[in-house]
């Protein structure tokens, strides 16, 4: 099994997938994301040596330690080190919580997901 980082044109959901091959990577990942067929790319990042025990799909945190993963930043989005390279999660996630948080704002409330305030955001 190989470690996979897979990624789409809008980098929303892009993340680490277990597979055995770069196509039942960007399968798997367009499945799992629900993006169309032919929407994802899988790039190759690393063989699971066989004494890691692995699962098809996406990885837990635990093996992405056990094959030498470095967490960089653990809060959204997440950006792993492998190898000397980096890799930012996908961004959906923050941009929604940002999203929410400016929206409470202008309601009067605090900024529930305890996301900065950005530009746009004028108080």
């Amino acid at each position: 099994m190989k470690l996979y980082w897979v990624t789409t044109d809008d980098h929303h959901e892009d993340w680490f997938i277990i597979a055995s091959s770069t196509n039942e990577a960007s399968k798997l990942h367009e499945e799992f994301e629900g993006y169309d067929l032919g929407a994802a790319s899988a790039q190759e990042i690393i063989n699971i040596p066989d004494n890691i025990t692995v699962e098809v799909g996406w990885p837990s945190e635990d093996v992405l330690l056990s094959v030498g993963a470095k967490f960089i930043k653990e809060d959204e989005p997440r950006i792993i080190e492998i190898n000397g390279k980096q890799f930012a999660e996908g961004m959906l996630e923050a941009h929604l919580k940002e999203s929410d948080d400016d929206i409470f704002e202008l309601l009067g409330e605090k900024r529930l997901n305890q996301t900065k305030r950005t530009d746009k955001t004028k108080h």
